[in-house]
């Protein structure tokens, strides 16, 4: 029985863009007029999936313990877009780590509009040469993340520039380091560096670690400038009357952030280990 022509009958949806092959060469010209069809449909895609079409054929070659083997995934190439780099700004982490981002004229690529990109360390900038300034070509890694994949030399402005790594936190100002045989650049104040502390606060929120629902990094940034959270135990500490002093915050979603509080004491072991945010220690 044709698989398709079966889901269809049950009344279920089924896609209208389908072809039957009988060899790779029919899958392959299958597949490239879809990719070139892509930006025309009306969700997105990142490939096409090839599959066996007879019940019969699926029993026979059956499935490993995580995927079938009657399937399998035809990724395209990512999408990819010009854009320029208006500037190069520096991000500290939770463990003091600097990282470098390109701050993007916006440009759209693989649905989303994108206005920065990590550039991971000093010595992914330096081994690509990217300067402020220069004209980019972007993608997103695995249709996810966006990332700058070359520079087009021949548009780089003749003022620019190569781009070096700051010698000091671009937060607290401390003198940065770079531990021998690691290529992070740190910054070392991290009882005292005020970002470090808030993104150590960010993570211990996140879905790795406690999952605290209602508490997103705008809420966070707030409670933490206002002075109410400036350590793990504040979180438990705040107030009705605390929350009314946030900006927008109305009576359900007080309710919904203190309730997503005393939800996340209810956590695991390894939860509550991650949330600590120990350097070297992860899942």
């Amino acid at each position: 029985t044709d698989v398709s022509l079966f889901l269809h009958g049950m009344g279920l949806p089924v896609m209208e863009e389908s072809a039957h092959c009988t060899d790779s060469a029919q899958i392959m010209a299958f597949a490239e007029k879809i990719r070139q069809k892509r930006s025309h449909l009306p969700f997105d895609i990142d490939g096409i999936v090839v599959k066996l079409n007879r019940f019969s054929a699926l029993l026979a070659v059956g499935e490993t313990g995580k995927s079938p083997r009657w399937a399998i995934a035809y990724k395209f190439a990512a999408e990819r877009a010009q854009t320029k780099i208006r500037s190069i700004t520096i991000q500290v982490g939770r463990t003091g780590v600097l990282t470098p981002v390109a701050e993007l004229e916006p440009v759209l690529v693989a649905g989303s509009r994108i206005s920065r990109a990590t550039l991971h360390n000093a010595e992914e900038v330096y081994r690509k040469d990217i300067r402020e300034g220069d004209t980019v070509f972007l993608e997103k890694g695995g249709d996810v993340i966006p990332k700058i994949t070359e520079v087009i030399l021949e548009k780089r402005p003749s003022e620019a520039i190569p781009w070096k790594m700051a010698k000091f936190c671009p937060c607290c100002g401390a003198t940065v380091v770079q531990l021998e045989g690691e290529v992070a650049v740190r910054c070392p104040n991290e009882k005292g560096c005020k970002e470090q502390i808030f993104r150590r606060l960010l993570y211990l929120t996140t879905r790795d670690a406690l999952q605290i629902d209602h508490l997103g990094e705008k809420i966070l940034r707030q409670l933490f400038e206002k002075g109410f959270v400036v350590s793990p135990a504040d979180l438990y500490r705040l107030r009705t009357e605390d929350l009314q002093q946030m900006t927008g915050f109305k009576e359900k979603s007080i309710q919904n952030l203190l309730q997503s509080l005393e939800k996340s004491k209810k956590t695991t072991l390894s939860r509550f280990i991650m949330a600590l945010g120990i350097k070297y220690v992860g899942a």
